[in-house]
């Protein structure tokens, strides 16, 4: 199981549901950093960020690029 998640062509719409199956997996297999790629789309990071704070969780943005988003299980 791949610790990335890329979003490029995720409808904004079903960002929730692929963002919180990811997740799930990753909090059961007690995995200790997962990455999301946005793209460079502000309202894709701000969904994000929404869904992560229901988790209690914080993105960090890569030192590569803002369009990767580091997240600390």
């Amino acid at each position: 199981m791949s610790t990335k998640l890329d979003l490029h062509g995720v409808k904004h719409i079903d960002v929730q549901r692929k963002v919180d199956q990811f997740l799930g997996e990753h909090l059961q297999k007690r995995t200790n950093e997962v990455t999301i790629i946005i793209g460079n789309s502000d309202h894709m990071k701000r969904i994000v960020d929404t869904i992560l704070e229901d988790y209690g969780l914080i993105s960090e943005p890569s030192f590569l690029s803002n369009a990767v988003l580091n997240i600390k299980l």
